[in-house]
């Protein structure tokens, strides 16, 4: 259902609350603010743009939320980027981590030159780096 075009529109305020004539005849209010609350229709937002959102926290800080031209959720302007748990994921970027990390599996690391090594550690805490050839 969209919205009707208003040709003659009117308004009203009373002891019934604020009302208007979005979709009435010239004669009839729908009422859309009581004081039980907001009265809408779906199609009362059917041509809402919002560009972005502003959140305050009770600190006071602001967040704004928006979307780039991808689609992409950004917060204060900065793309949204968060690990999805998948397997084969790349994750870029410098991160810091606190807290315990714990990494089953194995662990591999990148020397400068670009050689791949396996760190194993024994169980008596000895750690050992070896060449993987496969990489």
């Amino acid at each position: 259902m969209s919205r009707p075009i208003i040709t003659k529109g009117k308004t009203g305020i009373g002891n019934f609350g604020v009302g208007v004539m979005p979709d009435g005849t010239s004669d009839t209010l729908r009422v859309l603010i009581k004081p039980d609350g907001f009265h809408f229709v779906p199609s009362d937002f059917e041509d809402v743009v919002l560009p972005r959102i502003v959140f305050d926290t009770p600190d006071g800080s602001k967040y704004d939320l928006s979307f780039n031209d991808d689609g992409e959720l950004m917060i204060n302007g900065n793309k949204l980027v968060t690990s999805t748990n998948q397997e084969d994921e790349t994750i870029g970027g410098n991160k810091t981590h606190t807290g315990l990390m714990k990494l089953e599996g194995g662990l591999q690391i990148s020397s400068p030159s670009g050689k791949t090594f396996s760190i194993t550690v024994s169980d008596d805490g000895s750690l050992n780096a070896k060449e993987v050839t496969d990489a």
